[in-house]
């Protein structure tokens, strides 16, 4: 598949089923994430990848430390729907100025899109996730990350169950000037 029908053709998807994904085809998917750009080469990211019973011992360890909201619910489904899920993170250090970690927090964004392209490419399916379980302090710490840090994504990646949504998209606003 080339580059521009997996950018058409590539959806987030919700189910997945239970085949597994080997750690060599993770790897491979890794590596084209770590080709994004990025500024100054900082080449931000980090990624944890959990599979089998690591993806509930997360949960888990969120659902211990935060039982009473739920993020402790969310996090057992979410990190239950794939069989494979890519933590994609970034380290804030203290003292960091705000373009920089505007730029590094791009960079990642940039790496999620790059991966989630080339499982497309190889016929697998994937979803990019923040929203609380990104923000967990609990979720941090059980990843060994700095309190400072940002998930960036949760990148649950397998082989999709059912149809693909279809992907419509409005004509985007170009404002043209010397071209």
């Amino acid at each position: 598949m080339d580059v521009d029908q997996a950018i058409r053709q590539r959806r987030s998807v919700g189910t997945f089923d239970d085949r597994p994904i080997t750690r060599e085809v993770v790897a491979r998917l890794i590596d084209a994430a770590a080709w994004a750009p990025t500024h100054h080469l900082t080449q931000p990211w980090r990624f944890v990848v959990l599979a089998g019973g690591a993806r509930a011992a997360l949960a888990d360890a969120v659902a211990a430390a935060d039982p009473v909201t739920g993020v402790a619910r969310a996090a057992h489904k979410k990190l239950g729907r794939a069989p494979v899920c890519v933590i994609v993170s970034h380290g804030v250090p203290e003292n960091v100025d705000a373009m920089t970690e505007r730029e590094d927090y791009a960079a990642c964004a940039a790496a999620i899109q790059n991966l989630m392209l080339s499982a497309q490419a190889i016929g697998l399916a994937s979803k990019w996730s923040t929203g609380a379980l990104a923000e967990s302090s609990s979720a941090k710490a059980y990843l060994g990350l700095d309190p400072n840090d940002r998930i960036v994504g949760y990148v649950y990646l397998g082989y999709a169950t059912g149809q693909a949504p279809s992907g419509e998209r409005d004509a985007p606003i170009i404002d043209w000037r010397g071209l």
